[in-house]
């Protein structure tokens, strides 16, 4: 099929090498991740952004915004993950497409909503599907919920499950806004037990495309930058631990995923979308409690001083969190199929009718990525939870 991704986003310019060759945020990392992955699939992908000049990479076309009139298209995905997350400036279009997808990255309603005349929306969580429901007023039933992927190729299972890897170094990668300040009092809070203790900062402003402070020296802080996402990917699995503690709403958290898929044991706040990913004990650990005060600071320190004193569990953990995030392929995949079921007039896709979703009873559908209930949208990778 044709399809076309459109973000009418100008904050960042960017195409499809920027990911790689010097990283990007986890909007735009997921409007190329899953475009590049539908191509490779078979679909003939167009992404229309704000990209500097006309060109293809790994299959996908990219076209600038200001050279694009008219959209003809079987399938039609509006993204918009920052500046003025305003999609009405495709109503300047001419648009002719069989199918018409919002695909949203935060808990903010992007303007136009109701305007561009969407078949459904896809979300990245539970957490966004409840709010899309209760807050932006959509049908659940028009809401398919699809978690994020990683480039698992990127993530090579001799070096997550490397025991060489550096146990007291560990990761923040990313927004500075979402939590360096309760990372910081973690890494004091460590270094008084033991000086190893590291946090390696990845990323920065920049990721947001704002200008980069003057940052201040401190005893066991290394700032690294805004690395492409392999290089990334290669220093997350040098690194011990991943922490987020936070208070912003996170409608997923490639973060988490990146941290998941590297081996990290992350530990992290139960917001958002968080606890979907993490399994509490198992592949990483939710700490409770206001992510500012010095409590719930020294409860994040504990996880990690035990964790660290304890490589059989680490490795535990490690091995578990490494199965957890869904590879982009599977991601594009189950988008496929669940236009494909939309397109028929939903059929043609296994349902399970004994087996009900616990929010409304609705049947599941078995798609590439786990369970999709046909009636509230919810998603599960067991169809139990």
């Amino acid at each position: 099929m044709r399809v076309t991704v459109y973000c009418p986003d100008r904050h960042l310019t960017y195409d499809g090498r920027t990911p790689d060759e010097k990283g990007v945020g986890g909007g735009v990392t997921a409007r190329i991740r899953v475009s590049t992955a539908l191509a490779r699939r078979g679909h003939a992908v167009t992404v229309v952004c704000n990209c500097g000049q006309a060109m293809t990479h790994e299959g996908v076309r990219f076209a600038p915004l200001a050279s694009v009139r008219e959209i003809d298209t079987d399938v039609l995905v509006m993204h918009t993950t920052g500046d003025k997350l305003d999609l009405r400036p495709l109503l300047d279009l001419t648009v002719s497409s069989r199918l018409r997808v919002v695909f949203v990255d935060g808990i903010e309603a992007p303007k136009g909503l109701a305007d561009v005349k969407m078949d459904f929306l896809i979300a990245p969580s539970n957490f966004i599907r409840d709010i899309a429901y209760g807050e932006w007023s959509v049908d659940r039933a028009k809401i398919f919920v699809s978690h994020h992927g990683v480039q698992r190729d990127f993530f090579s299972p001799s070096l997550v499950l490397n025991p060489e890897r550096k146990l007291h170094r560990i990761a923040y990668a990313t927004h500075p806004s979402k939590g360096l300040d309760s990372a910081l009092s973690v890494l004091r809070l460590l270094r008084r037990e033991d000086p190893q203790f590291e946090l390696h900062v990845f990323g920065g402003y920049s990721l947001w495309g704002q200008n980069e402070p003057i940052q201040e020296a401190e005893p066991g802080l290394v700032y690294r930058g805004l690395l492409g996402q392999r290089e990334l990917a290669r220093a997350l699995m040098e690194c011990g631990f991943a922490l987020y503690l936070q208070s912003r709403l996170e409608p997923f958290g490639i973060a988490i995923a990146e941290g998941l898929a590297s081996g990290c044991v992350t530990v992290a706040s139960p917001v958002g979308a968080h606890a979907e990913i993490i399994d509490q004990g198992r592949s990483g650990f939710l700490v409770q409690g206001d992510p500012t005060a010095a409590e719930t600071h020294q409860r994040a320190a504990d996880v990690i001083l035990n964790i660290a004193r304890n490589p059989v569990v680490a490795g535990y953990i490690r091995e578990n969190a490494w199965k957890v995030p869904l590879d982009w392929d599977m991601v594009a995949h189950s988008w496929e199929q669940y236009w494909t079921w939309f397109l028929k007039r939903k059929s043609g896709i296994a349902s399970f009718r004994h087996l009900r979703c616990p929010e409304c009873a609705s049947h599941w559908l078995l798609l590439a990525d786990g369970y999709h209930c046909a009636g509230c949208g919810r998603y599960s990778r067991d169809g139990v939870r």
